[in-house]
């Protein structure tokens, strides 16, 4: 298989995946890696994982799991797919213990990471990265005002050298606007869009594999080095779709400040917060939660529930998004729904001495 991704979470692998097939090439997600059968004919395919809420034993675990098999498919262009914020830590979500992981287990010396996403408002100029916030200026990421104070992963640091010296990549040899890179690991800046098709001219005309850490710029620097853009790309209009009448149930269990924007803007929802602490104890509060959802939606109505921003002490990201996603499951047994919807959860951790 020529193009592969991974993604650290499900939300970022769609993304990619989404990418790929605007540009009218045929792209599966999976959740678990698949057989060469069920790929046969694909023009790429990706993994969708939580690595990003793992921490080391569990992303060792994961490896294990999947980088044999990977490798397998003998991927060209491997894709650790992450989010475009960078944001990670040595201790929950070190996705480039992933990428390294993932190259030892394929066999890819070749490591290279792009740091810009310009069609997503990211920039990453002298290895610095920006991003724009949502109110609508660029902010250096150390300063930007939703990443710099992360729930979970608060990125504090704007040099990505320094940020990806900190996970484990060293050495890295960072490669200006527009320029060929010398050696590898490698930093990409990209501050334009055509920064991203300068990248995959020079990234992906080599003939050796090569892994890629980065946001879903990576794929569209890849589509541009094929001679696919935005204006070539030819994708069949999907089918028309029947209206329905079932309820849809929604589910956020991300507390971003964008996703608190987007609850409060959600029409057509009764809505019901949860502590997250009760979410994690499965008693009372939560089956009170569970009826208020049933009701609801034996009534047709469609419902959201949300987790708050409450600390509830040590509660690790898999924990949550684990005891949320059996939440979801029990609300649907036995129910046929319009729609799903589902924000990933994750969980503010203490801050310690």
């Amino acid at each position: 298989m020529r193009y592969v991704f991974v993604g650290d979470d499900f939300t970022g692998a769609s993304d990619t995946l989404a990418t790929l097939a605007r540009a009218g090439l045929k792209v599966r997600l999976f959740r678990e890696v698949p057989s060469p059968e069920e790929v046969a004919g694909l023009d790429a395919f990706g993994l969708a994982t939580h690595a990003r809420a793992m921490g080391p034993e569990e992303l060792a675990d994961l490896l294990r799991d999947i980088g044999p098999a990977l490798a397998a498919h003998n991927p060209q262009i491997l894709h650790v797919k992450v989010c475009s914020t960078f944001d990670s830590s040595a201790k929950i979500g070190n996705f480039v213990t992933l990428a390294e992981g993932l190259a030892e287990a394929t066999g890819i010396v070749d490591l290279a990471v792009l740091g810009g996403q310009p069609s997503l408002g990211r920039y990453a100029v002298f290895g610095t990265l920006f991003a724009k916030g949502p109110d609508g200026f660029v902010h250096r990421i150390d300063r930007h005002p939703v990443m710099s104070c992360h729930p979970v992963t608060p990125m504090c640091e704007a040099d990505l050298t320094r940020h990806l010296g900190a996970l484990g990549l060293c050495g890295l040899h960072l490669v200006p606007r527009g320029a060929q890179g010398e050696r590898f690991p490698r930093l990409y800046d990209a501050l334009e869009q055509g920064d991203i098709t300068a990248v995959g001219r020079d990234l992906f005309s080599a003939p050796g594999p090569v892994l890629v850490i980065g946001a879903s710029s990576v794929a569209e620097a890849w589509l541009a080095s094929l001679g696919i853009t935005e204006e070539t790309a030819s994708v069949a209009s999907p089918p028309d779709r029947a209206p329905t009448a079932r309820p849809v149930f929604a589910f956020a269990g991300s507390r971003s400040s964008v996703t608190t924007a987007q609850i409060a803007a959600a029409s057509g929802y009764w809505r019901l917060p949860v502590n997250p602490a009760d979410m994690m104890a499965a008693g009372a509060a939560l089956a009170e939660a569970r009826r208020w959802a049933e009701e609801r939606l034996e009534r047709g109505e469609s419902c959201l529930i949300y987790l708050t921003a409450d600390h509830a002490g040590e509660i690790s990201p898999a924990e949550l998004a684990r005891a949320a996603a059996d939440f979801v499951a029990d609300v649907l047994v036995g129910r046929t729904v319009g729609g799903l919807v589902v924000a990933r959860a994750r969980h503010r951790r203490r801050a310690r001495a």
